[in-house]
């Protein structure tokens, strides 16, 4: 993409420190062990255990304190053959800057081999129209899909914890999501063509912390993350520590039981989703259950590339079913408007 420059590639002879050899022996600790089996270990392997640790994994790592410790966490489970994949948004100016020389230079130490690119990310987001949010993100992953073409595999691991994904669907619910956002962050994903793990889900920001002090990982603070200006960062450090006030620390696991039960429920119900095709009669999402016809056009929407698909964005496509009171066009997120003519709904896009 020409929002990309160069990237660097780069491998060190390889090397298995002697902070990471003692990673693996307190994941071999036995129960009765005096020195107890770390969470964050024990959840890497765990989630990591139908991948073999021969196979090449890219992993995500922004220079922050949850993706340094999930690259110590996988070296330590055993897992030697890592692509450290590091994506500088050019938007925090020198901060930016020191973040990608940490990575770099934790990965030659550990002799991985290392990706690295800047985008330019302010720019795409002006020119696309898009939040910087959803600009980054998009960039990210499309920086990850070069990468993986680039190094000939197929699995990406990041480092979404338990926090995060207890924030999610907290953000979801208040934004009036279905079942799909309330059951949160997904374990394994597929993008594109790579199949997504997180295996810090099952742990927590405290336990990833005391990781980090005991295995002395270094990492890069993100000054952003403290700040007040984003709805999540408010919720992150005003709610969820009110919520754990009123209602004691085990709301979050409260929260998260619920949201994989839900999330169980949603893949059951998606999997009843036919496929759609360019167009869909409007005749045949009259005679679905709403339920069903909601998930229909959720699917036609995500897979024509339509960015940001939500309740809202659902309920307008569904209003063209109205013949009498509703519009027959209505506007999309990313250009991209959905029409009804002659008894059937189809997509266009500007430009194309």
């Amino acid at each position: 993409m020409w929002h990309f420059s160069k990237t660097v590639s780069s491998r060190m002879a390889p090397s298995t420190s002697r902070r990471h050899s003692n990673l693996i022996l307190a994941l071999r600790k036995s129960p009765s062990s005096p020195v107890p089996v770390e969470a964050v270990l024990t959840s890497v392997a765990h989630a990591m255990s139908g991948v073999s640790n021969r196979k090449k994994l890219l992993v995500g790592v922004s220079g922050g304190r949850d993706s340094m410790v999930l690259l110590h966490a996988l070296l330590g489970a055993g897992f030697k053959n890592l692509v450290v994949c590091h994506l500088d948004h050019t938007l925090r100016g020198r901060s930016s800057d020191a973040d990608a020389r940490l990575v770099v230079s934790e990965a030659r130490r550990a002799g991985l081999r290392v990706e690295h690119a800047k985008a330019r990310t302010a720019e795409f987001a002006a020119s696309e129209k898009k939040s910087l949010e959803l600009a980054a993100r998009e960039l990210r992953m499309a920086f990850f899909e070069e990468c993986a073409a680039r190094e000939k595999t197929k699995i990406l691991v990041l480092a979404h914890h338990a926090d995060d994904q207890v924030e999610t669907c907290l953000f979801n619910f208040l934004r009036g999501t279905g079942a799909a956002g309330l059951g949160g962050i997904k374990p394994v994903s597929q993008l594109g063509k790579l199949t997504v793990h997180r295996p810090l889900l099952g742990v927590t920001r405290t336990q990833i912390e005391d990781f980090r002090k005991r295995h002395k990982v270094r990492f890069r603070e993100d000054a952003s993350n403290a700040g007040l200006e984003h709805t999540r960062n408010k919720l992150r450090h005003r709610v969820m520590p009110l919520l754990s006030e009123i209602m004691g620390e085990s709301y979050s696991s409260a929260i998260l039981r619920a949201s994989e039960i839900l999330r169980g429920e949603e893949e059951w119900m998606s999997s009843l989703v036919p496929e759609c095709p360019a167009e869909l009669s409007c005749k045949d999402l009259r005679g679905m259950p709403p339920a069903l016809r909601s998930r229909v056009i959720l699917r036609w929407l995500r897979e024509r590339g339509v960015p940001e698909v939500g309740y809202a964005e659902t309920r307008r496509v569904l209003s063209l079913l109205d013949t009498v009171n509703g519009p027959s066009k209505v506007n999309l997120r990313g250009n991209h408007h959905a029409r009804r003519r002659s008894g059937v709904l189809f997509l266009e896009s500007e430009g194309a």
